[in-house]
């Protein structure tokens, strides 16, 4: 799966712009503010349904537009796939596929999954436990597609356990029979995390090793509760907590990766250049499992390469996405930097120079 052709309109500085794409590696370089992070910003759009850089897409459309829209045209297995997105200033949008309405993104993410290297990427790391929570879930979503149902049975049986310990008087005869429920849900989920990480972590392991020597890595999932008792137990002995809190305090929804170096949180002892290279092949290792799994590929955008690692690094980390064969997109301010942190035998790459909102191949 590649995608051929996208369309960028209204999108932050970008002007209208449209552009045919190498099945392989597409660079974008240029001045800073030019708007080359815009450019895997409307890749993310096209794919995820929403930015990475802002959480309403009020502030991702050009000031001077009512609305951006974003199109792609996506070849898998010799099928041509249409996709498009177009969000408006009153928080309207429209997914289509193929000319058809789709009601919501996670059609996108099926069709173009992708991931993302950016200085966001160390949240892995240093940020709180739900973008780990989200990290594990991506590679689950799209290779246990029961998985989906289990997670959406999950959030909605959560969401009412907590509306009815917020409630002034709580019926505790509905509130067992919620709690049954929610066992039930949470105890699916932790099993299927727990099955996937094993896999995951062996790829990681291997990621590493074909970029750096960093160390004995440890990556240990927390279910979110002491998985030696029942968790219906843990329910049932921490109600009275619950009910104080308003919250549901034991569950997969407080689940966490916990990744250490030497027995030592990795985000404590790591510097800033080391860190980059393990969350790198954290997302490098969620394409090689993906791929083995489905035998499809997922798209990556790597924003900045230059400056998230150096010149040894990002040649290794290019042979392991050329390696893989997945359509790539990166930026960076010098065309040179770009060019030289490549595999050579990649002869299908394009390069794009972005001024001024203008991408020119």
């Amino acid at each position: 799966m590649h995608l051929k052709k996208i369309g960028i309109h209204g999108l932050r500085n970008l002007t209208s712009n449209e552009v045919s794409l190498s099945p392989t590696s597409n660079f974008f370089f240029g001045e800073n503010g030019s708007g080359k992070t815009s450019v895997l910003e409307g890749l993310y759009v096209l794919g995820r349904g929403r930015s990475f850089r802002s959480r309403t897409l009020d502030l991702v459309i050009n000031e001077n537009e009512e609305s951006c829209t974003v199109f792609g045209l996506i070849d898998k297995n010799d099928v041509n796939i249409s996709l498009g997105v177009t969000r408006t200033r009153n928080n309207d949008f429209r997914f289509k596929m193929n000319g058809q309405k789709v009601n919501n993104s996670s059609s996108l993410a099926d069709t173009m999954p992708l991931l993302l290297i950016n200085s966001d990427t160390f949240k892995l790391l240093d940020g709180g436990p739900q973008f780990r929570r989200q990290y594990l879930d991506w590679g689950l979503f799209h290779v246990e597609h029961s998985y989906r149902k289990s997670l959406k049975n999950f959030k909605r049986t959560l969401k009412q356990r907590n509306s009815l310990l917020r409630c002034d008087r709580i019926n505790v005869d509905l509130l067992n029979s919620w709690n049954t429920e929610f066992v039930s849900f949470a105890e699916a989920i932790d099993k299927y995390r727990k099955i996937y990480l094993v896999g995951l972590v062996e790829k990681i392991k291997w990621v590493l090793s074909e970029i750096t020597d960093l160390g004995n890595f440890e990556f240990k999932y927390y279910s979110g509760w002491d998985t030696d008792k029942k968790l219906l137990e843990i329910l049932e002995k921490n109600q009275q907590k619950d009910i104080n809190m308003r919250v549901t305090t034991h569950g997969p929804q407080r689940s966490d990766l916990r990744i250490s170096l030497d027995a030592k949180p990795a985000n404590e002892v790591l510097s800033r250049g080391q860190s980059k290279i393990l969350v790198a092949a954290m997302q490098i290792a969620q394409g090689y499992l993906y791929y083995e799994k489905t035998a499809e590929k997922c798209l990556y955008l790597i924003d900045d390469l230059p400056s998230e690692l150096d010149f040894s690094h990002r040649k290794k980390v290019g042979k392991l996405l050329w390696d893989l064969g997945a359509q790539t997109f990166v930026t960076g301010v010098l065309k040179e930097d770009l060019l030289n942190s490549w595999p050579k035998e990649d002869l299908n790459m394009k390069m794009f120079h972005v001024e001024h909102g203008k991408i020119t191949q």
